[in-house]
């Protein structure tokens, strides 16, 4: 029979441990932590000094999101703990977590690159940017954006991204909206999601990187973009104009800010487009408009 003077208070053990005497006495009652000695006379709790260790793989099972439920497969019938089999599933949990913090951070970081470009510029003014080439996962929308809810065709191809395979290691910010294929037929819409240049899914498209016009509002301008954007065009009539959220430092999230954007250069709308995928003769379009896009 353990003397109590052996054994450690449970006030002892809290401010040991930094454990609080609340949650010890739940440990308790949940079975994980099981006083070495309960004075029949006070009720008070007493522990081993070695349980002191147990107390620590119990905080670190909380900090890991390890449910402590699940604590009892640490611990043999006898009271015997088994640390090597903890610490082998906590190290792989605790990889599984550093991980999740560094694609945080990197995530974080894009964001504030995003905002630091976003705010070199004033609402309405149009500047040059240059802009890598990127590949969409795109959906059509017709020749008119008044009655399309562009909102419902954006969540449906968000879905189709998060389904992609290790859509979880991705952790960049990743552009969508809506483009538009302006010519002397018409204007044509899809509603785009950005994905990975080197993914292969149906339905991609590749926008070529280069010198890119743009300009940020308050409200979608696509609409407008052969206007706004008419002294530099230099009477071109195809053209594709691409328009997006950006990120500013104070954000409004109910009404973010938009950046219209169109290629700067001499390569038609229809031919950047056609660059990598050459079959689209069937697309049903609006009448009298090119078929670019086939689905």
């Amino acid at each position: 029979m353990r003397r109590k003077n052996d054994l450690l208070s449970i006030g002892d053990l809290s401010r040991l441990t930094g454990a609080g005497i609340k949650s010890l006495r739940y440990y308790e009652r949940i079975n994980v932590l099981k006083p070495a000695y309960i004075d029949p006379d006070s009720k008070y709790r007493y522990y081993t000094f070695d349980q002191t260790k147990v107390v620590e793989v119990i905080l670190f099972c909380i900090e890991l999101d390890i449910p402590l439920a699940e604590f009892a497969k640490f611990m043999e019938a006898d009271g015997t703990m088994d640390f090597r089999k903890f610490f082998a599933e906590g190290r792989a949990v605790a990889a599984k977590k550093m991980n999740a913090i560094k694609k945080g951070l990197s995530f974080m970081d894009a964001m504030e690159r995003q905002m630091d470009l976003t705010e070199l510029h004033r609402t309405g003014e149009i500047y040059s940017r240059e802009l890598p080439e990127k590949t969409f996962l795109v959906r059509p929308c017709g020749d008119s954006l008044e009655n399309t809810n562009t909102l419902e065709i954006a969540l449906e191809i968000v879905d189709a991204f998060m389904n992609l395979p290790h859509f979880e290691d991705l952790n960049d910010i990743w552009d969508y909206g809506v483009m538009c294929e302006f010519s002397p037929r018409g204007a044509m819409y899809y509603a785009f999601a950005e994905i990975p240049l080197e993914m292969e899914i149906e339905n991609k498209r590749v926008i070529p990187g280069g010198t890119y016009l743009c300009r940020q509002d308050e409200d979608s301008q696509i609409e407008h973009a052969d206007e706004i954007f008419k002294t530099h065009l230099k009477g071109r009539n195809s053209f594709l104009a691409i328009e997006t959220h950006v990120l500013t430092g104070c954000h409004k999230i109910n009404k973010p800010l938009s950046e219209l954007r169109i290629r700067l250069d001499n390569v038609k709308c229809c031919d950047i487009l056609r660059k990598t995928y050459a079959s689209v003769s069937d697309t049903p379009t609006v009448p009298g408009h090119e078929a670019i896009f086939k689905f």
